[in-house]
């Protein structure tokens, strides 16, 4: 594994290379931007002010979320007490709930989406008949058991064949992923997934720093033997654009019961942690180009 920490503000790149990535996004032909998200926010959590600029610019952006299957019970303990902190009812169809809130988002962001089949940890079990994943007392996060990214290889083998038939439906000049700094198994997979995609079909490929877990400190980018990342670019926004993440992020309402409230604003940490780490002091996202 080639093994890359988080970079301190000063390491990231200055002057005109800071933001190369809307520089991409404004270059003579048009991009056509496939982003790889492992769950229904995670896309505009981390790079909803990418995907905004990218609109602003022209390019043609489409999210394809991998993780976003329908699950039917029974449940796991998990999933349920999650469910009952977004505030969803036994009675309804949580994985629905949350794509028709993918849908207003990215919407209002002015991208395209496609849901992929698959469902996310808290829904799936281990070989053994186990739930993947369990509750931790005392607070609203789940534990999830580790899992290399193909240590289930016919799961990561059909993410992968579904990744190779978006992109051959949108044939994009660049793909954006997760870091999968916060070591949860479904971005690894998704992660990884679209890497191999991307080297087999010699497509530029750049990786985001996830949040909002980044504010709170995340482990080692471990990537798959081959790859490495390059220095971290941080792309600046103006004002308004940060704007239309944070108003998009607000068409999420099960996730920001969870994310943001009257004891913790979300918005407030996005920016402070954006400011930590801007050349310039503004809001902006951070991302990575793979080599």
């Amino acid at each position: 594994m080639n093994h890359t920490g988080p970079s301190s503000p000063h390491s990231l790149r200055r002057g005109k290379a800071v933001d190369r990535l809307t520089a991409m996004f404004r270059g003579p032909d048009r991009t056509r931007l496939l982003v790889i998200s492992p769950h229904l926010d995670d896309a505009v959590l981390s790079f909803g002010a990418g995907l905004a600029q990218a609109e602003r610019d022209g390019a043609q952006a489409t999210v394809f979320t991998v993780f976003a299957g329908t699950a039917s019970p029974p449940y796991s303990p998990a999933a349920q007490r999650l469910h009952g902190i977004w505030g969803i009812s036994p009675d309804q169809d949580a994985s629905l709930y949350r794509r028709k809130e993918d849908i207003a988002a990215l919407g209002h962001l002015g991208v395209d989406y496609r849901h992929g089949r698959f469902l996310e940890a808290i829904y799936r079990k281990l070989p053994d008949g186990q739930w993947l994943a369990d509750n931790v007392p005392g607070r609203q996060k789940v534990a999830i058991s580790r899992q290399s990214s193909q240590g289930d290889s016919d799961l990561f083998s059909a993410v992968k064949a579904d990744i190779e038939t978006v992109v051959d439906e949108c044939t994009p000049t660049l793909i954006v992923t997760c870091a999968a700094a916060n070591g949860h198994t479904d971005n690894e997979i998704a992660r990884d997934a679209a890497l191999f995609v991307a080297h087999e079909q010699r497509i530029p490929v750049r990786l985001w720093e996830d949040l909002p877990h980044a504010i709170f400190g995340l482990g080692p980018v471990e990537l798959p033997r081959g790859f490495r990342l390059g220095p971290p670019d941080f792309s600046s926004v103006k004002t308004e654009t940060r704007a239309r993440k944070f108003e998009a992020l607000k068409r999420y309402p099960s996730q920001m019961s969870m994310l943001n409230g009257p004891d913790k604003d979300l918005f407030a940490q996005l920016e402070k942690h954006a400011r930590e780490n801007s050349p310039h002091g503004g809001y902006g996202e951070k991302t990575w180009e793979v080599v």
